[in-house]
């Protein structure tokens, strides 16, 4: 179970190095002379993440499989997963957001682990919060 912590937050530190030096620049913009040699503002991000199920769950720090809300992008429960024809929240960056900062404000660690259960998620310092810190 420690080694698994472990590896969640390297997983996150790792997330946090690569795409930091993205977070002012995604915002703000940076002048950047083009190959027509006409100086653009560009916004750099990412258009594309390919991950498995594995990565995906590190990603969001979500339980995966073993969740009672298995999905990374929304909280879909383990028991409606056949249902494919509803509608469930989505897991937004601002919502996760909210749910850890709930947990921070738990009194004992047995309910903060609680909080977190409940909406599948792993007491973890999620990368990508670092980056888009405009998220308080």
């Amino acid at each position: 179970m420690a080694f698994a912590k472990f590896k969640r937050e390297v997983y996150q530190h790792i997330l946090s190095r690569i795409f930091g030096s993205l977070g002012r620049r995604s915002r703000v913009g940076e002048a950047h002379i083009c190959n027509d040699n006409v100086t653009r503002i560009l916004h750099p991000g990412v258009l594309i993440e390919s991950q498995d199920g594995e990565e995906s769950a590190y990603f969001c720090a979500c339980r995966a499989a073993t969740a009672n809300f298995p999905c990374p992008k929304c909280l879909v429960s383990k028991s409606q997963l056949h249902d494919i024809t509803r509608y469930f929240e989505q897991r937004t960056t601002e919502s996760m957001h909210a749910v850890f900062e709930s947990a921070a404000g738990a009194t004992s660690n047995t309910m903060k682990e609680q909080i977190l259960q409940a909406y599948g998620l792993h007491d973890v310092k999620v990368g990508i919060f670092t980056i888009l810190h405009w998220v308080t």
